[in-house]
């Protein structure tokens, strides 16, 4: 405790009533000296001495406790000096400042980090909240180590100077190179199968060397490219499938680099399709032909080009040509000319052998083998030689006829492999689905069989050919379901999976792999018809590795959490499949700039008259450590300033009155009356 003395007042009517006679008195004076009054010393005296027996002024005794400066240590921590390796180096110096501050007496030393995020690394609004509870008479300096990447540095720095001097210690080396890449152009959406143009920027200090860029997509590499640094560029690509897709552009790496992590940008396209093109020929009316019609025509993306044979060739009934109103079928232009514009085509009710020439079934086959979609609903001639597995089609189904039609009620149920897959997967209630009555018996040499029918025999059959996909569903019955018959059935979820997964839509993947950002982390999910999958690889936007189990969800799917500490991409692996997942943005500004930058703090700084150190790589050449009186240099070679600023706390005071205010108050009239006596001599 010390012991302090001062003159205080008390005032013997409110400030703002002081405060108004102060002015009036003022103007009063004024008035007086412009009309030349003859005693202006006298009436000013006059005027003091009144006030100070209003203001009864007093001798205090205080009894003071010193109170000690702050002073605040910010340690970056943010994902820049994760991803350049610095961290552990900027928490060790920070350690080390905050020890050498609190050697000091009468020192409160007060630590924060500083982290990242969307917007980069915060480190003023840090300083302020940190120091926001402690008076500015008390504050002796701020100490913030970083590699100097800030995102939010004054833009008036003279306005922080009563936070004491600001000394910046600099962990890193601003020469050591570093390349990255910005994109310039990255759209949001695109066009299945057309080309989207990508631009962007490979930065590079060292000058403007050739670099390659390598665009990958879910995984798969897509396009590859040589461009100069520091000049932009731009690569073609074409999404591969509808729906999300990450595409992901690397840089080469460069001749110096402090991290990969920023040689790597990533953005997630929307895949659209332009209008899917179904062809749909009906062997002969019948009652499940408007099903498949009206499943199709209510999806808007898709166009239906619809034919029903109602006139096979070998009806002979003598009406002249000039009077039928039926259009003749178009064979040589939809299997000719225009095969290569359908994504799918379906045969309900296969037409008799005979309308369509033997080569334009080798049409549709190659058409199927580059990337086409063929479903074959069969009826009754499906068995006998008139049948599509008698033509060229062959080569490509997965089952055939035996020749036998199985006419009697049945109920279609999943197999074992179609409880896992997801055309048939989840569907609801299988135990009640309503029965069917006829059945073209089968048998599958290959593909998968996800349902059966009756005694157990093939009733759906998929397979893969080439690169497309093919469909056999051994009856024309699924519109019992839809007419609700025996209790109907999912029909319209069924026929509506079926369709997506030959047009090879990526939700319905039998093997497939996703990862996603949810509440508590990344949320995972594989699906496979194999034996359950091992754990996933996961791997973090700074390249640490690490494991997810997963546990089974459902018959051929399983679920899985991981955490997600990091802000970035994230990738997930299970064997050949690839996932991704942003956290955060995708392209965090924390990764945009990882060199250690002196000059972007370095205002802050000068404006409150600290210092710019650097520490080096390791943030083992830290400054020592100095009390200063205020307002002194704060800053030196090898050392940096703390202000000492001698405030205190006030724990007792005593106040004795320097005369009573009337007293005063008396005099001050005395000197009034006295310059009044003397104006009238």
């Amino acid at each position: 405790m010390i012991d302090g003395a001062r003159i205080g007042f008390d005032p013997a009517l409110p400030w703002s009533v002081m405060i108004a006679l102060g002015v009036i008195a003022a103007l009063a004076f004024g008035v007086y000296v412009w009309r030349r009054g003859g005693a202006p010393w006298l009436r000013i005296g006059g005027f003091v001495l009144l006030f100070i027996g209003l203001m009864q002024p007093q001798w205090v005794r205080e009894t003071r406790e010193p109170a000690d400066d702050v002073a605040l240590v910010v340690v970056d921590q943010s994902e820049s000096l994760a991803l350049a390796g610095r961290r552990e180096a900027a928490r060790a110096a920070g350690d080390a400042m905050a020890e050498r501050l609190s050697r000091e007496q009468g020192l409160d030393v007060r630590v924060r980090e500083a982290r990242g995020g969307a917007d980069g690394t915060l480190i003023t609004s840090v300083i302020e909240d940190a120091l926001s509870d402690v008076a500015r008479d008390r504050i002796g300096g701020v100490v913030v180590v970083t590699d100097g990447q800030a995102a939010d540095p004054p833009p008036e720095p003279n306005r922080l100077r009563e936070l004491g001097p600001a000394h910046i210690l600099i962990v890193g080396d601003p020469n050591r190179g570093d390349r990255r890449l910005e994109l310039i152009s990255a759209p949001t959406f695109g066009i299945v199968n057309e080309p989207m143009r990508i631009t962007g920027r490979v930065i590079d200090a060292t000058g403007n060397a050739p670099v390659q860029v390598t665009v990958s997509i879910d995984g798969q590499r897509v396009a590859q490219t040589e461009v100069r640094a520091n000049r932009e560029f731009g690569v073609n690509v074409q999404l591969p499938h509808r729906g999300r897709n990450m595409v992901i552009v690397e840089a080469a790496a460069g001749a110096q680099e402090i991290t990969l992590s920023n040689n790597r940008a990533a953005f997630a396209a929307n895949g659209v399709r332009d209008r899917l093109r179904v062809l749909l020929i009906t062997g002969e009316p019948h009652a499940g032909a408007r099903v498949w019609r009206n499943l199709l025509k209510s999806d808007p993306a898709v166009d239906v080009v619809h034919f029903s044979i109602l006139r096979p060739p070998d009806k002979q009934d003598f009406t002249p040509l000039t009077e039928l109103a039926l259009i003749p079928f178009p064979t040589e232009e939809l299997f000719e000319r225009r095969l290569d514009e359908f994504d799918l085509i379906i045969f309900d009710r296969a037409p008799q052998r005979g309308i369509l020439q033997a080569y334009y079934f080798s049409s549709i086959a190659r058409r199927i083998e580059q990337g086409g979609a063929l479903l074959i609903t069969a009826g009754e001639a499906e068995a006998g030689l008139d049948g599509l597995y008698r033509t060229s089609l062959a080569g490509i189904l997965p089952s055939q006829p035996t020749g036998q039609v199985i006419s009697r009620p049945y109920r279609p149920a999943p197999t074992a492999l179609g409880l896992r897959h997801p055309v048939v997967r989840g569907l609801p209630a299988p135990e009640r689905w309503g029965r069917w009555t006829r059945q073209i018996d089968a048998t599958a040499n290959g593909g998968q069989t996800v349902l059966a029918g009756a005694d157990g025999r093939p009733l759906l059959v998929l397979d893969r050919a080439g690169e497309g996909r093919v469909a056999q569903l051994w009856s024309d019955q699924p519109w019992l379901w839809a007419r609700g018959y025996d209790g109907g059935g999912p029909h319209g979820e069924l026929l509506r999976r079926l369709a997506h997964w030959l047009m090879q839509e990526p939700e319905l993947e039998d093997e497939r792999l996703t990862i996603d950002a949810g509440p508590r982390g990344l949320e995972i999910e594989r699906s496979t018809l194999g034996a359950a999958p091992g754990a996933v690889e996961i791997i973090a936007p700074s390249g640490a590795r690490s494991s997810a189990a997963l546990g089974e969800a459902a018959p051929g799917l399983y679920r899985g959490e991981a955490p997600a500490a990091e802000q970035g991409l994230y990738e997930a692996r299970s064997g050949n499949l690839r996932a991704y997942a942003a956290v955060g943005p995708l392209n965090p500004r924390e990764a945009a700039a990882l060199a250690a930058n002196p000059e972007i703090l370095r205002p802050f700084a000068n404006a409150t008259g600290g210092s710019v150190f650097m520490t080096g790589e390791d943030g083992r050449r830290l400054p020592e450590v100095r009390r200063i009186d205020r307002g002194a240099n704060a800053r030196g070679n090898d050392w940096i300033g703390i202000e000492r600023n001698g405030a205190y706390v006030v724990r007792a005071a005593q106040a004795t009155p320097l005369g009573p205010g009337w007293a005063w108050a008396l005099l001050g009239i005395t000197l009034l009356m006295l310059g009044w006596r003397r104006e009238s001599i």
